[in-house]
């Protein structure tokens, strides 16, 4: 392999830019580094492998306590404060925001979801208790009505049938 033409200072500072950058896109901060696109994730990706850092793979197995932890930490920081939390969690900063929108979406509507998420599937099981009650209601009626009728006309032995 040969040497890198930027020093792992620059690097990197970059990939700082890159974490603490707030409303800009990757793309912008690259282009204002003067590096390409895929550099910069290269650079994001080698810093993933840092000690101090935890790898950013598997961010999918945060549970709702651990999303909220890291929101509410991050309230009081300042935007580079964040960054270096973000790092020390392996966390990226768009995947905060995503947390944020999720959890202002959630208590813009409150009666979309149970505390679980679950108001779909108990919504479900009503529609399909209140099924179930109807048939059995049906089925009552029905029997109700057979003994009506056995009283009337009287039971019908085994041989008559």
């Amino acid at each position: 392999m040969g040497t890198s033409r930027f020093s792992e200072d620059f690097k990197g500072a970059v990939v700082t830019k890159i974490m603490n950058r707030g409303g800009q896109s990757i793309a912008e901060v690259c282009r204002q580094a003067g590096i390409s696109l895929s550099a910069g994730r290269c650079w994001i990706s080698e810093r993933d492998r840092v000690p101090g850092m935890k790898n950013s793979k598997g961010t999918g197995q945060w549970t709702a306590e651990a999303k909220l932890r890291v929101i509410s930490k991050s309230l009081d920081l300042s935007e580079e404060e964040v960054g270096v939390f973000l790092r020390k969690e392996g966390l990226h900063s768009h995947q905060l925001s995503e947390w944020r929108a999720e959890v202002l979406a959630a208590l813009a509507h409150p009666k979309k979801l149970g505390r679980d998420g679950s108001a779909p599937r108990i919504r479900e099981l009503e529609r399909d208790l209140n099924r179930k009650d109807k048939a059995l209601a049906e089925a009552s009626a029905l029997l109700i009505l057979q003994k009506k009728v056995n009283l009337i006309w009287g039971k019908q032995s085994e041989d008559e049938k």
